[in-house]
């Protein structure tokens, strides 16, 4: 049995990032999350150890190597070089107090811990957790052996099966703690026990508080509320290779649900956000066929030819596609995208069912997605607020149901709004707002109709000579101009 190894989740790293401020140390701990180096390696860093036109770093000693810097590893570099100053120490990360000298392991130890329970993550948390956290995202994504070990510096089978291992492991959905149940004794005199049955008090349910701070993020790679079903009826389909259409409006969760399905298939898939321009989504399952693809075909094919050589490249078992925003699609590109239909099978969503791409509509099995059940809507507002203070939770979740019209989208929007607050007040959620749940009735028809009647009214007043009525069937003529002009500003 492979031993569990202990890693950071997408919410304890965010809360982990924004209790950092210091640029040095924000610096190392970007670094083992986004290069997985040892704690060795990283103390050893020299200045000249960073490539800084080719955002490489140099390695040296026994698993001498290069690993490259994404934007967000360089970055923190970049700032921490402009505040470190010029000593005779060639180390890259140095001391700040006292006689300057190259950090130690222990104190970089020491600086994360620190950090870890600032952002209020209740577990150990060093080097080699950050590094593991690194490693085991590595291997979940698509990537070869080979790869992963060069990156990583390792070629120990016994670690790198326990990291692919870890890496097959879904991360279950974080408990949120709930509210324990005191039994009391009951001393109270029986007239006591008899009144509170009677005019029984409604309690203010408590809710526990975890300890990570700043905004919880529902990650699609890590949790999903109330789509269980349709996960289950979308796996199904897969299965039979039918293509799936999931329709919805906008911040029904559509893309959520998208994002969700490579946790669940496996790393043979492949998200697109958008069929619009339709090369970049050829171009896009191309590196994903062949990443030497452009050796094969001349440099500026057309669409055809990169139509042609991805069906002719798609191998025994080709990836699923997931592609976005289905409605983007533009007319002259269907043509294009039945011949992928054709050969893969395909997950994708649409606001609508628009009319001018009626021929793609009917390929897919047609999934309605559907706004939260109020069950569902309540567990993922407990999610995004578990590490918040809230004098009245039952007015937020009130609120919330009422504004969000349980769309999912709407929900996070709103719980963010408050995110930032020390204590959330009922004053505070009162003022929270969102435009989901709001009804607008359109009363143009109805003001036309009234204003017709009090013009045909005026000239029926004019025909028999009544004044009295005249004045007062101008009088309403000019009251709805006046809601008329209101009405069209207010739309």
């Amino acid at each position: 049995m492979v031993n569990e190894i202990e890693q950071l989740n997408l919410n304890e790293i965010n809360a982990l990032l924004k209790n950092t401020y210091n640029l040095r140390d924000r610096a190392i701990i970007i670094l083992f999350l986004n290069t997985g180096l040892f704690l060795a390696e990283l103390l050893g860093l020299k200045i000249n150890s960073i490539d800084w036109d080719k955002k490489l770093l140099k390695l040296s000693g026994s698993r001498a190597r290069e690993t490259p810097l994404n934007e967000q590893a360089y970055e923190a570099l970049a700032k921490w070089s402009k505040e470190r100053p010029d000593v005779r120490c060639s180390f890259f990360f140095i001391t700040t107090k006292g006689k300057v000298k190259k950090l130690s392991g222990r104190a970089i130890d020491k600086l994360i811990r620190k950090y870890a329970k600032q952002a209020g993550i209740n577990k150990r948390v060093n080097a080699q957790i950050l590094r593991n956290t690194f490693a085991i995202r590595l291997f979940s994504e698509e990537i070869s052996l080979d790869k992963a070990k060069t990156i990583l510096g390792i070629t120990d089978p016994q670690s790198i099966d326990k990291y692919i291992q870890a890496a097959k492991k879904p991360l279950q959905k974080p408990e949120i703690p709930q509210p324990e149940v005191v039994e009391h004794v009951d001393t109270r005199s029986k007239l006591s026990k008899l009144l509170s049955k009677i005019f029984p008090t409604k309690p203010k349910q408590a809710k526990p508080l975890t300890e990570i701070k700043g905004p919880i993020i529902p990650s699609p790679s890590e949790v999903i509320f109330g789509r269980e079903r349709m996960i289950e009826e979308i796996k199904s389909s897969v299965s039979k290779s039918e293509d799936v259409l999931l329709i919805g409006p906008l911040g029904i969760g559509k893309t959520h649900v998208l994002r969700h399905i490579p946790k669940l298939m496996g790393p043979n898939t492949l998200y697109v956000a958008s069929p619009s321009p339709i090369k970049n989504m050829l171009t896009q399952i191309c590196d994903r066929l062949d990443p030497e693809w452009r050796k094969h075909i001349k440099a500026r094919a057309t669409t055809k030819e990169i139509t042609d050589f991805i069906i002719k490249t798609k191998g025994g078992e080709p990836p699923l596609i997931i592609i976005d925003n289905l409605n983007n699609l533009k007319i002259p590109d269907v043509d294009t995208f039945l011949s992928i239909l054709e050969n893969f099978t395909i997950i994708s969503s649409t606001e609508e069912l628009k009319p001018r791409l009626k021929q793609i509509w009917w390929k897919f099995k047609q999934i309605e997605v559907k706004e939260l059940t109020e069950a569902s809507a309540k567990e993922l507002i407990r999610y995004l607020t578990q590490n918040l203070p809230i004098s009245d939770y039952e007015l937020l979740v009130t609120r919330v149901l009422h504004l969000s019209n349980r769309l999912p989208l709407a929900i996070v929007d709103m719980i963010h709004q408050i995110s930032h607050r020390p204590v959330v007040t009922s004053d505070v959620i009162r003022e929270v707002y969102h435009e989901a749940g709001v009804k607008y009735r359109d009363w143009t028809a109805v003001i036309v109709i009234l204003w017709g009647v009090a013009i045909i009214f005026r000239f029926i007043a004019l025909g028999t000579h009544s004044f009295e009525a005249y004045i007062l069937a101008g009088f309403g003529t000019a009251f709805m101009m006046i809601m008329r002009f209101f009405a069209f500003r207010m739309r």
